[in-house]
């Protein structure tokens, strides 16, 4: 695919790119044409540029949390990661790039001796998509300490936004159905002790070894479905996993799709595993839960382009 624009912007664009090299489950065919962007600069001359050529895009992070279909997408594929923080403080303040992975961030808010963001740690993905899934763990979200937002729309408009604005659920944003693309957040922390905050850090990547799999050796896209809303006066949201392990769901597979031995919410990729294989496991497990519990499970994974069985209406669905 011919982008006129490429040298221009000094941007890096490939043609029919296998975007399983791009994803945590290391699944899905190829786009047209990659085009990846590093800083806030980039991406906004990039999706002006798009926009102007009116040529239809998706933008795509750290890829921690999509399944891409088999037949992969046909059309341009923006990806937003850096591999260097971009980061800047101001007073308890960390302003950062949506291109910047979240667990960088998180070890840079302790290394400043800043609390707020320290039960992201070890979380993949990047700022932008976890503001987006409004991530978090241990009952904390991205959403609790963000300040502000700048965003893009599809459509090339930018904008500040405050966190209302955004429609915080659990695990979810407006964002999802707007398509508006983080291009930096700033968070408002607090101070904190520094020996305290690292303890705590190794801490939480302990129990994350624990229970998660190892991207390496088990490519996935983590929890597949958002735990379960209070239903006792505990108020506290139940693990989505635990019902499924009482409902016998780490016995499932479909294909070479399987359940994590540790966790019955995490599928993993084994031999021969097709990225449809996954989506027909997520119905059993949905249907198990439904069966088992009378639970509608909601997904946490996010499908990108064409699945048999399903018309989706939308590129990232």
């Amino acid at each position: 695919m011919n982008i006129q624009f490429a040298n221009d912007l000094q941007v890096d664009v490939r043609d029919n790119v296998p975007l399983a090299e791009y994803t945590t489950f290391r699944l899905g065919g190829a786009c047209r044409c990659l085009i990846s962007c590093r800083t806030p600069e980039e991406l906004e001359q990039v999706i002006a540029r798009l926009v102007d050529e009116h040529l239809t895009f998706v933008l795509i992070g750290g890829g921690s949390n999509l399944v891409v279909s088999d037949y992969g997408v046909d059309c341009v594929v923006v990806r937003y990661l850096t591999e260097k923080p971009i980061i800047e403080r101001t007073s308890d303040d960390l302003t950062v790039s949506g291109s910047t992975l979240l667990d960088d961030l998180a070890r840079y808010a302790i290394e400043q001796g800043l609390e707020g963001l320290h039960t992201t740690h070890g979380i993949p993905g990047t700022v932008g998509g976890a503001v987006v899934g409004n991530a978090g763990a241990f009952g904390k979200q991205v959403g609790d300490v963000l300040k502000s937002v700048i965003l893009v729309s599809p459509k090339g408009f930018k904008r500040k936004v405050s966190p209302p604005e955004l429609e915080f659920t659990y695990r979810n944003s407006i964002l999802k159905k707007t398509g508006d693309i983080v291009v930096s957040a700033t968070f408002a922390l607090r101070p904190g002790n520094r020996d305290e905050l690292f303890k705590q850090r190794e801490e939480i990547l302990n129990l994350r070894r624990e229970k998660h799999p190892d991207l390496n050796t088990h490519p996935c896209a983590g929890s597949f479905f958002r735990n379960i809303e209070p239903t006792s006066k505990a108020e506290k949201r139940q693990a989505a996993g635990w019902f499924l392990d009482q409902a016998g769901g780490k016995n499932l597979r479909h294909g070479g799709a399987v359940i994590f031995e540790k966790h019955a919410n995490i599928i993993v990729k084994s031999a021969g595993c097709t990225s449809q294989d996954v989506y027909e496991l997520h119905l059993k497990m949905a249907e198990l839960a439904k069966k088992a519990f009378g639970l509608n499970l909601e997904r946490e994974v996010r499908f990108v382009g064409k699945f048999a069985g399903v018309e989706a209406k939308e590129i990232i669905w």
